[in-house]
């Protein structure tokens, strides 16, 4: 499975490596929750032309392959809970409605942004979920209060370390919704792992993959520096190498 940073105890692994590959060793129905931010696709262009539709569907097979993984890993009774823009949104909708129903559509409220014609001031969480008795008390779909790193802000809860950073707050808030104490959270897309972070503030299970490296080394500093800040065992974290990088 190549190079994987594993956390203290229970706490879960950092992988570096395709997902589609590394997935496969994740056993079935052993994650209670999918939290993900995959590629808007927002930097595609055609002949100079902007994204459409069209250009999205090259990525089309890759998601028809990934997407039953998901769904084998995730327990009776998971959530999965998929970021997205409106230029996206009709394309991931699409694919993940053909294999598990599409439960709400979450909008995170971030109060300022960048845009051309009106300013992107939310983004999309596609919300699907297993557990047919899922409830929060107070819960509603417009996610407001939580800042992000949009307008060139380079903190928010932590500095900004990838292009498309999320705030652990807000991940930390989905995470709490639809799991419990000890339960495992994938992340398929792990980017800086902010995750990983809200899985150790909230006392969860962190599985991430990331396929850059460099990425991937900024989560592993993310999850140590975490870990390090809750206490408990930090100096027992291992790196263990399968071939591949060396860190």
């Amino acid at each position: 499975m190549g190079t994987v940073y594993r956390l203290p105890g229970r706490g879960g692994a950092l992988w570096l490596g395709d997902c589609l590959e590394v997935i496969r060793e994740i056993p079935d129905g052993s994650v209670a929750a999918v939290v993900t931010d995959p590629p808007y696709f927002i930097g595609l262009n055609h002949n100079g032309k902007s994204p459409d539709m069209s250009d999205l569907n090259i990525a089309a097979p890759f998601y028809r392959q990934l997407i039953p993984q998901l769904l084998r890993v995730l327990d009776p009774a998971g959530s999965i809970y998929w970021f997205t823009d409106w230029r996206g949104y009709p394309f991931y909708y699409q694919m993940i409605s053909e294999f598990i129903g599409i439960d709400n559509l979450l909008v995170w409220d971030k109060k300022n942004g960048p845009g051309t014609f009106y300013t992107n001031e939310h983004e999309l969480v596609i919300f699907a979920t297993r557990n047919r008795k899922f409830c929060v008390k107070g819960a509603r779909n417009i996610i407001r209060g939580i800042s992000s790193f949009s307008s060139g802000a380079q903190n928010t809860d932590g500095p900004k370390l990838h292009p498309t950073q999320k705030p652990v707050q807000l991940i930390s808030r989905l995470i709490l919704d639809s799991t419990r104490e000890g339960d495992t959270v994938l992340d398929p897309f792990a980017g800086s792992s902010t995750t990983g972070v809200a899985c150790i503030r909230t006392g969860r299970r962190y599985a991430g993959i990331e396929i850059q490296e460099k990425h991937y080394r900024t989560g592993v500093a993310r999850l140590r520096e975490a870990w390090k800040e809750a206490g408990d065992g930090a100096r027992q974290e291992t790196q263990e190498e399968a071939g591949g990088v060396q860190s």
